[in-house]
């Protein structure tokens, strides 16, 4: 099973959120950050977390929670 969150962030960000349920019942995560701007959207794809989780819950939150920082990091308007 595969799901997908948006999480909007502001005005211009949104965390795209992508958990799947893996044939161990383990959950993987991807994270994306989306940008938009008068011109278009960028993405930028957050590294792959190797990490597997009991629940998606637990998945998303640490994809979100890895986009989080990377903005915080990354976008100092944002943090």
């Amino acid at each position: 099973m595969i799901q997908r969150k948006d999480v909007p962030v502001n005005d211009e960000y949104t965390i795209a959120v992508v958990t799947e349920e893996m044939a161990d019942n383990r959950w993987a995560v991807v994270a994306t950050i989306k940008h938009r701007t008068p011109s278009g959207e960028q993405a930028t794809d957050l590294p792959v977390i190797d990490q597997r989780f009991r629940t998606q819950q637990e998945a998303e939150q640490a994809g979100i929670t890895q986009a989080q920082d990377w903005l915080t990091h990354n976008v100092s308007h944002v943090a």
